[in-house]
């Protein structure tokens, strides 16, 4: 095989593998660990807003709830920005409501659905797990 055709061979597998290789980063996880069928909502204090990929996450204290510290996954900070959220829309010490999905697992996590800071509800982006504007 000529030394040309060689190099464009390597170059194609190598491409390929490339290509292939994105395929995986591109998917979404599952899911599964929330319970859809359960929407609790809780009230308490911000500990920490994590403006991070590929989901963003808002720990909170519940109040009256024996120091119940929650952490609750949302959006990725693209969606969130392109509803009018930042890395400070929450502010540790702020006193919100939240509703979410909890996990199956019974532990303090979940996926956050909606929040409301001051009486004022906050646009999250993506909220469910439907498919319907999923990020």
């Amino acid at each position: 095989m000529p030394r040309t055709t060689m190099r464009l061979a390597g170059l194609s597998l190598a491409l390929s593998g490339a290509v292939l290789g994105a395929a995986p980063a591109s998917a979404h996880h599952s899911h599964a660990m929330y319970d859809e069928s359960k929407l609790l909502t809780l009230t308490g204090t911000v500990v920490r807003w994590e403006w991070t990929n590929p989901h963003s996450w808002l720990e909170m204290q519940v109040a009256g709830a024996d120091g119940q510290r929650w952490s609750l996954e949302t959006s990725s900070p693209s969606m969130l920005s392109r509803t009018g959220m930042s890395r400070t829309s929450l502010k540790p010490g702020d006193k919100v409501v939240v509703t979410a999905h909890p996990r199956r697992d019974k532990t303090f996590t979940g996926h956050l659905q909606s929040v409301n800071l001051n009486g004022k509800a906050l646009a999250l982006g993506a909220r469910d797990f439907t498919g319907a504007g999923r990020d």
